[in-house]
Order: C-alpha cells, then sequence, then structure tokens
C-alpha cells in the first residue's frame, strides 16, 4: 500500500496558500475598458487601507461610488491593482460613502454577503477602499448608470447584479 501522506500534505499546502486566494474567470475586454460615455466623466479616486483606521477620510456628507481593490504600494513591486467590486453609497437616499463603508467594518453585515466575506476574509491585510465622491447634483439614477458603467467597463468578479443587463447574461452563460 503506498502512503500518500506527501501528496496529502502538499494538497493541503496548495489548497491553504494557493487555491483559497484564486479569483476566477478574470475578464479584460479591451472594448469595454476603453469606454468612456460615462455618467459622471470624471471623478476623484482617493483610496484608504482596508479597516477603521483612517475611516475618517471617507467623507460623511457626500454619495458616490466606491471600489475593493487588492492594492499594494510597494518599492519593489511594480505599480499594480485588481478591482474586486464595485458599488455606490446613496441608492434611492442620502447615504454618504462613510456610512456604507463602515458596513463593510461590521463582520455580523458582511457574512450576510458571501462574496464580499470571501473579498475581506481573503485579502484583508491588502485591500483598499477606493472611493470618488460624487456632487449633490448627480440624480441617483446617473449614480446607478455610473455602476453599471464601471462594472460593465471591469467586470469585476464579486459584482454580479449591477453592469449591463447584456453583459450580465453572457458573463452567467460563460
Amino acid at each position: 500500500m503506498t502512503n500518500w501522506d506527501e501528496v496529502d500534505n502538499f494538497n493541503d499546502q496548495v489548497n491553504q496558500e494557493i487555491a483559497s486566494y484564486a479569483v476566477t474567470n478574470l475578464i479584460l475586454n479591451p472594448d469595454n475598458l476603453l469606454a468612456d460615455d460615462f455618467a459622471v466623466p470624471t471623478l476623484d479616486w482617493q483610496a484608504i487601507r482596508f479597516g477603521p483606521d483612517e475611516i475618517d477620510q471617507v467623507p460623511d456628507n457626500r454619495r458616490g461610488v466606491y471600489a475593493f481593490a487588492v492594492r499594494v504600494n510597494s518599492t519593489a513591486l511594480p505599480p499594480h491593482g485588481y478591482i474586486l467590486y464595485i458599488g455606490i453609497a446613496g441608492r434611492n437616499s442620502d447615504r454618504s460613502l462613510r456610512e456604507r463603508y463602515q458596513d463593510y467594518l461590521s463582520p455580523r453585515k458582511v457574512i450576510k454577503r458571501g462574496g464580499i466575506a470571501r473579498v475581506i476574509g481573503n485579502w484583508r491585510q491588502v485591500l483598499q477602499f477606493i472611493f470618488a465622491p460624487i456632487d449633490d447634483s448627480v440624480s441617483t439614477k446617473d449614480l446607478e448608470r455610473l455602476e453599471r458603467q464601471l462594472n460593465t467597463a471591469l467586470i469585476p468578479p464579486y459584482s454580479e447584479r449591477d453592469m449591463d443587463a447584456d453583459l450580465r447574461a453572457k458573463r452567467a452563460a460563460w
């Protein structure tokens, strides 16, 4: 009888170090990335490291769009980043970016959303919350359209609904 312990140990290491962090179905469509007809054509993106320490930098009086990204500023690594999710603060409300961000700091709320729980659980130490406040003059309809447009352009792996319906159907079929 063969002793498979060495293979089992190797497999366990692969699952712990690689498989649990795999993001499948990376989609980088150049045509989508080059789209330029956004509902809000210019956004002032800012980033903070995920966690409660920098929450004061997130506006508490502005709606906006946000993303979660795996991104590490390093003097050795080339500039890089990977958008995992895009959402909005202020869907049919005046809810601020900070109020929305606070939801993601609550384990009780995060655990109810499997994909977001995986994002925060797996990449918390290298996760950034990137946000762009919008003017009050931007309607909820335009904010929602912007969210769809950004999700359609980037196709983040953990954004499932808020993209063009045609693309969502094709992605589900793939």
